[in-house]
């Protein structure tokens, strides 16, 4: 069955992701599957310190099971109190994968065994820009990840979906994101503002090739959808002016790019990753969405 992808290591943004991980699901009648990456003690390749680690791998995957099991037996209290005892409404199961290694490969091997729609992870907040290649896993899934990715501020509470921003450039590859995101909003009854984030002082609204090119863009879109132009010095101050237009979810692609150029030059998926304060989907470039 469709499933949500959960990474956790248990602490309060993590949790909180779940949480909102859980409202999801109900909506998108989905399964949801917790994911924990546990560190092994010795990563040596010593032969002795090598049969080491291997003899502590059981009682290690036996101590991270039993926090999943608590984070699964809470997530099943709070469907109850939502949407009671019955089958009916669609209560989404809850499962567990546990697995000792890197965070980042065990999350997307993860997602590779199940019919993955989404994968949901909290942010720890301000600041992690800088820890990029420090090891922030939230920001080296934007990176690598395979999957639509949504990150969740640290306290943002769940709220009925009602309108999610799309920002593109209007090139030809973002229409079928669009539609895949069309069908997601669906769900929700919600609306798609696609926006473009112009960086010209110039009047291009009366410009005929520009004009020509967003009927191009909206025209193969179907569903609850506007229009959005926004003028800005740059990409990211315009983000931050779309963040304030009362959205729920902000939608971005995101283009995969090589390790040299991270380090020089992040994203703007990334930059704004790094000052989240609504929920961030990041849809990276050609790949199938189960939506």
């Amino acid at each position: 069955m469709r499933t949500i992808v959960v990474p956790t290591d248990y602490s309060k943004p993590a949790r909180n992701a779940a949480f909102y991980a859980l409202h999801l699901a109900n909506a998108l009648k989905c399964n949801v599957n917790l994911c924990h990456a546990f560190g092994l003690p010795v990563k040596s390749p010593m032969l002795g310190q090598t049969a080491w680690a291997l003899y502590e791998y059981p009682e290690l995957e036996k101590e991270n099971s039993k926090k999943l099991k608590k984070l699964v037996k809470a997530l099943e209290d709070k469907e109850k109190i939502l949407w009671g005892d019955e089958a009916f409404p669609f209560h989404p199961s809850i499962y567990y994968t546990c697995e000792g290694g890197d965070a980042v490969q065990v999350i997307n091997n993860t997602a590779d065994h199940n019919k993955t729609l989404l994968i949901v992870m909290g942010m720890q907040g301000a600041g992690m820009l800088a820890r990029l290649v420090f090891g922030s896993n939230s920001l080296k899934m934007v990176e690598s990840t395979q999957y639509p990715l949504l990150l969740i501020p640290p306290e943002h509470q769940y709220k009925e979906v009602k309108k999610i921003a799309f920002a593109t450039d209007l090139n030809k590859k973002d229409i079928k994101t669009a539609q895949s995101l069309l069908k997601f909003a669906e769900y929700f009854d919600a609306e798609l503002l696609i926006t473009h984030i112009v960086q010209s002082t110039n009047e291009i609204i009366e410009d005929k090739a520009y004009e020509h090119k967003k009927e191009m863009f909206l025209k193969n879109l179907e569903g609850k959808i506007c229009y959005n132009c926004i003028y800005s010095e740059n990409i990211d101050y315009g983000l931050d002016i779309l963040k304030n237009k009362d959205i729920d979810m902000l939608a971005m692609g995101h283009d995969h790019r090589g390790f040299i150029e991270r380090l020089i030059q992040s994203s703007h998926a990334a930059r704004q990753a790094g000052k989240l304060e609504v929920p961030l989907l990041i849809i990276p470039e050609a790949v199938h969405l189960f939506f």
